[in-house]
């Protein structure tokens, strides 16, 4: 008799919490990739939530972080590098998670609550011990993962025991998940998770990508980038560069700064400079440019090692995006030049040596994981039961 198959059966969707802020906007890009390539692998079967976790807590002051977030990174960043670095120890981490817990506890406990998963997923550093107490004070049996989304000085708050995977960027990051006390098990080098738009990009002419843009085709395309927030010193660099009269096109995206912008557009330049404010073709941007200037900040790296640009680094938020800078000098995918003419001397120098901008921009490619949102998507989809 001959044998009849039965149809396959349809995979139950499962639930999954990616948690989130606005601080920066490298947490809700890196958290919105990942989702993306779970949706595009596995459909309707991943039911994907998104959530800011700070402003959904409903409690003050952490709805106010995102808010804040800028000011806490400037006053040249001396704030944010004392409490970065006196934080950054478990001890220190879970102490005041527990000075906290009786005040914003019940808030996060009732987050969770509005929002059951079968699994849970921090893209943010600081709330993975407060929400380890939660998940204890609930009883929850999910499966919780942990993606650090900072290139090597990663602060200890994304190690807190308990995860049931730590996925990290770098070699450098894993050795400070182990020193950390992260189980080596656990832990797994990924890469930064990037759009997959900036992987297709790369089957774009650089010609077309700036007919596309409106760009020149006669000589090199300077970019210029202060992150999604626009910040950093960007207007000081952008001023000094313009004045050494290079023989390139000057590119600005000044991101979501409306100030920003405006002192950008008031520039008057002896060169051709053209100032957008935030775009969502960035890949494309960065397909059309020959060198990169840009902040430390590792999402904006990430997507620029795709690209294969030179980078020419002006600032870093101190702390957090300090590997970042040696991850770039060390591996000569670019220079560190933190003042607005040390940032025009080395753009003068890569226009004057075409040869070391190829050089540079080979090594900075060579870092590149630009399937790295498809892997983490694969290995969150593992966790569910």
């Amino acid at each position: 008799m001959r044998a009849v198959c039965s149809p396959a059966s349809p995979v139950s969707p499962k639930r999954f919490l990616f948690l989130f802020s606005d601080t920066g906007g490298g947490h809700r890009a890196s958290a919105q990739a990942v989702k993306d390539e779970m949706t595009r692998l596995y459909g309707a079967a991943a039911q994907i939530e998104m959530v800011d976790i700070f402003v959904e807590m409903r409690r003050w002051p952490f709805d106010r972080f995102p808010e804040w977030y800028p000011t806490a990174v400037g006053l040249n960043g001396v704030p944010w590098h004392v409490s970065y670095h006196l934080s950054d120890a478990l001890p220190v981490v879970k102490l005041l998670s527990r000075m906290v817990w009786p005040y914003a506890g019940p808030s996060l406990c009732h987050l969770l609550a509005r929002h059951p998963a079968d699994v849970m997923v921090s893209f943010h550093g600081i709330p993975n011990a407060a929400l380890l107490l939660a998940r204890r004070k609930m009883a929850l049996r999910n499966p919780f993962a942990i993606v650090a989304l900072d290139l090597v000085s990663v602060h200890a708050g994304w190690f807190t025991p308990g995860a049931h995977k730590y996925i990290v960027p770098t070699e450098a990051a894993r050795q400070r998940a182990l020193r950390a006390g992260a189980p080596a098990k656990r832990i797994h080098v990924i890469g930064m998770p990037t759009r997959r738009s900036f992987v297709e990009v790369c089957d774009v002419a650089q010609a077309d990508a700036r007919n596309l843009l409106g760009l020149p085709q006669d000589r090199p395309i300077v970019l210029m980038i202060g992150g999604g927030q626009g910040m950093g010193p960007l207007v000081p660099v952008v001023r000094a560069i313009a004045e050494r009269k290079p023989d390139a096109y000057l590119a600005v995206i000044a991101g979501r700064n409306r100030a920003l912008q405006d002192a950008l557009q008031a520039l008057e330049s002896p060169v051709p400079l053209r100032v957008e404010g935030f775009v969502t073709n960035i890949a494309m941007w960065m397909r059309a440019a020959d060198m990169l200037v840009t902040k430390a900040g590792p999402n904006t790296l990430a997507e620029a090692f795709i690209a294969g640009l030179p980078l020419v680094l002006y600032a870093a938020i101190p702390g957090q995006e300090e590997g970042n800078v040696l991850h770039v000098v060390e591996n000569a995918a670019g220079v560190w030049a933190p003042k607005p003419q040390a940032a025009a001397d080395a753009v003068m120098a890569l226009l004057a040596h075409p040869e070391q901008r190829a050089a540079m921009a080979a090594r900075s490619q060579a870092l590149a994981h630009p399937n790295a949102a498809e892997e983490i998507a694969r290995h969150l989809w593992e966790l569910r039961r």
